[in-house]
């Protein structure tokens, strides 16, 4: 089923050539961020075999589930980050096994993994020997996600979304600077990595294609996270000056913030054309001509210091106008502000409904769509695979060929 835009707008395999038809892909299951870079692989249309552990991967098991039962083929994590893929179970810590994906691997352009599971598979898959691996497949690039790469003095450590956050300097400037840090709430740190490596994987890809392989790409948490901070790291390395815990309000231009109005949150950010007079705007959106003159809102500098005092003029306010109303009568003022959205906002959004942005995916359930639209080559979006739904197959087809690596 195809939307107005050209995209899939089912779960369903869309029709027409997409950008990476004829790209086989390998992955080892190994976390969330290993799986979304495969996922995005496979929705530019890479064939993507997963191999999992015979009970299945933590993805499955993780949620949520439809009625808090689980089920390791209908989690939620599981349908969204494994759509489109194939599925073999194997055990790689036993030599045979080990040796089948080998085969799966040789014939494949790219392997996507954490280079520490070769600490759990046998010596057939060298994934910890950067060097080994280029003689072993010389054909395929491994695109290893780990939490800090392969080197490095934090190489064999672990590390949640959370913790890297920290490490790259989000915890230090996130939060209220009265209280605690506050963290993202979802696994930021995993989305950035797979990001990043489906960028190596490509570019790894179209140099193998004019004959230059790149045989591993080592791609590090950490450091996708902190190349992502665009402030706080630029001003240090610039200037020396740590940014402390204030939130925008050490920033030109005091409020560029996240502020509470009566039904929920407004982004206050005054950019447009309605910035160029921040005195005479604002004060007509607060309903305040009384302060036009007043210094916290002609003087940026006054504002940034005194920033408590103009928000005792505007949270009032905001707090007895929702945020449609604040966004509607903020544009017409020239100044770019944005509503908050929940979940329930995103699933209404009439902008996404109009771009067919929302895919249907098992029980009815919706799924993310395409983050970009592409004209010329739509984008795949299959269903995530019962756990070794493709294992008969593929272990059929590689005892038929010919032990060179050819496909299955």
């Amino acid at each position: 089923m195809s939307g107005t835009n050209g995209h899939a707008a089912g779960a369903g395999t869309s029709e027409g050539a997409t950008a990476l038809d004829g790209l086989r892909v390998v992955e080892i299951a190994a976390g969330r961020a290993v799986a979304y870079c495969a996922q995005l692989l496979s929705q530019f249309g890479a064939e993507v075999i997963r191999i999992e552990p015979p009970g299945g991967d933590a993805i499955r098991l993780a949620g949520p589930f439809n009625g808090d039962e689980p089920d390791a083929d209908g989690g939620g994590l599981h349908a969204a980050v494994n759509r489109g893929k194939r599925s073999v179970a194997l055990d790689l810590e036993r030599d045979e096994e080990a040796a089948l994906a080998a085969r799966l691997i040789g014939g494949a352009a790219l392997l996507v993994s954490d280079w520490r599971e070769g600490e759990r598979t046998s010596s057939e898959l060298p994934l910890t020997d950067a060097e080994r691996w280029g003689e072993r497949f010389p054909e395929t690039t491994f695109v290893s996600i780990s939490d800090f790469g392969m080197s490095g003095p934090y190489a064999s450590w672990q590390a949640d979304s959370h913790i890297i956050e920290g490490l790259a300097g989000f915890s230090y400037v996130s939060g209220d600077p009265d209280r605690e840090p506050l963290s993202a709430g979802i696994e930021i740190s995993d989305y950035f990595a797979a990001t990043h490596a489906t960028i190596a994987a490509l570019s790894a890809t179209a140099a193998a294609r004019r004959g230059q392989r790149t045989h591993v790409a080592d791609i590090s948490a950490h450091e996708a996270l902190t190349m992502t901070d665009d402030h706080n790291l630029v001003v240090w390395l610039g200037s020396g000056v740590v940014r402390r815990r204030y939130y925008s309000r050490i920033l030109p231009g005091y409020p560029n913030d996240i502020m509470a109005c009566k039904d929920g949150h407004i982004a206050f950010v005054p950019v447009g054309t309605g910035h160029h007079d921040f005195a005479g705007v604002i004060s007509t959106l607060l309903e305040r001509p009384d302060m036009k003159d007043s210094p916290i809102f002609t003087e940026t500098q006054t504002r940034n210091l005194r920033w408590r005092e103009f928000d005792a003029v505007a949270l009032p306010w905001l707090a007895r106008h929702t945020r449609e109303e604040i966004f509607r009568r903020a544009g017409e003022l020239g100044l770019g502000f944005g509503t908050v959205p929940d979940v329930e906002d995103l699933l209404g959004d009439p902008h996404l409904e109009e771009r067919d942005y929302w895919l249907e995916g098992p029980d009815g359930v919706r799924l993310t769509g395409p983050g970009a639209i592409m004209s010329a080559t739509p984008q795949r979006f299959g269903p995530a695979p019962a756990l070794d739904a493709d294992g008969d197959a593929l272990r059929a087809n590689l005892s038929e060929a010919d032990g060179s690596g050819g496909a299955a």
